[in-house]
């Protein structure tokens, strides 16, 4: 059993103790009546206060009027005169009215017969802090109503999502808490190495923020315009991510449509040769748009070769390979072979990650070497 503290200590060493206390923090005494007997120059500086300004007043002074003649208070006080130990954060007020928060024990003082005789407060102003975390909190609040917001564990279960998020997707929170972020995401992506690679990253602590194509409870498309915010804790460690996002799905349907009108020209640029560069996103009504032209101009021009050139198209996933597949097929039908042109080593690496099977459709990765084998093919 370990001796008490007090009773190996010396009356100099318990002086000592108190002098360093006094030192380092605001000090105050009370009869056990609440009367101030006494104030150190911490204390005073904290509340702008001369000493003759506080000794024989009550400790009601600096407190809020209303709570100072409730029964709360009473009660308080009646407390510490019994010989409990308060410890917790106060408001008070300094002189003027000005507002402050201390963190702060009221410890009962007892006689040689262990009966209370007088009350020590020892406090620490925490005014600056208390006023900061006001200020996070509120600008917590703030991003809550402006966006939508969902909490993982490092390794993508998700913990929570605000209302925001949840009306975007269609979901309840009890729908998707302790499941994977892989549930918004296209099956062929989720199962992706570079999925994986995603969340190594994020795990490392590095910030990710672009648009995004997620699919929400309905299978539908959802694009968000979202960053992906490591939480780090006091030693610099992640131990959680955050996101933060806002629905473009309109903006981006927009563009899309924007590209739509603007069309994808499938243009004669030799005898039995087509062109058609694709510039943007690429969804279902753009891929029939294209497929639709390129199958007119088929027939209409009794082309060989139909060139596809994918430089210009902003992501490529399951989803797109899987509408140039079907482009490609058509014009195949039509007795027309396709070459597909663009392809950057991220593409590449992205279809074989994917486990997507181009089948017998050519690529290259110039328009120069697509053209070169097209107008080759053309000339036998």
């Amino acid at each position: 059993m370990s001796t008490p503290m007090k009773a190996t200590m010396t009356p100099c060493d318990l002086n000592a103790v108190y002098q360093a206390l006094d030192r380092a923090q605001a000090l105050i005494e009370f009869d056990l009546e609440g009367i101030v007997v006494a104030a150190n120059e911490n204390f005073l500086k904290i509340f702008g206060y001369e000493l003759e300004e506080v000794v024989g007043k009550h400790h009601r002074m600096f407190c809020d009027p209303d709570y100072a003649d409730s029964d709360e208070y009473a009660e308080f006080w009646k407390k510490l005169g019994a010989g409990e130990f308060n410890c917790a954060e106060f408001k008070r007020f300094g002189k003027g009215g000005k507002e402050i928060w201390l963190q702060a024990s009221y410890n009962p003082v007892f006689d040689e017969n262990g009966v209370p005789i007088r009350i020590v407060k020892f406090a620490t102003d925490v005014t600056a802090a208390k006023l900061q975390i006001a200020e996070y909190e509120g600008m917590i609040r703030a991003i809550e109503r402006a966006q939508a917001v969902i909490e993982f564990e490092l390794d993508g279960t998700i913990i929570t999502a605000n209302d925001n998020f949840l009306r975007i997707f269609g979901y309840t929170l009890d729908e998707i808490r302790g499941r994977h972020h892989r549930m918004f995401c296209d099956p062929g992506y989720a199962e992706s190495p570079e999925y994986a690679r995603f969340w190594q990253r994020l795990g490392r602590g590095e910030y990710e923020a672009d648009e995004f194509r997620r699919i929400d409870k309905n299978g539908a498309e959802v694009w968000l315009q979202a960053s992906y915010n490591p939480i780090l804790d006091m030693e610099g460690r992640p131990m959680k991510v955050v996101k933060l996002a806002s629905d473009i799905t309109v903006e981006v349907q927009k563009r899309s449509l924007a590209l739509l009108e603007m069309s994808t020209p499938v243009t004669k640029i030799w005898d039995g040769v087509l062109f058609a560069p694709i510039v943007g996103i690429v969804d279902s009504k753009r891929s029939v748009d294209i497929m639709n032209k390129a199958l007119s101009s088929i027939a209409d021009t009794r082309a060989s070769t139909l060139l596809l050139d994918i430089g210009g198209v902003a992501v490529v996933d399951t989803a797109v390979a899987n509408h140039l597949i079907k482009i490609a097929k058509a014009a195949v039908l039509m007795g027309c072979r396709t070459i597909i042109s663009g392809i950057s080593p991220a593409i590449a690496q992205t279809i074989a990650e994917l486990g997507i099977d181009l089948g017998s459709i050519q690529t290259t990765s110039t328009i120069e070497s697509a053209l070169r084998d097209s107008i080759n093919g053309a000339r036998a």
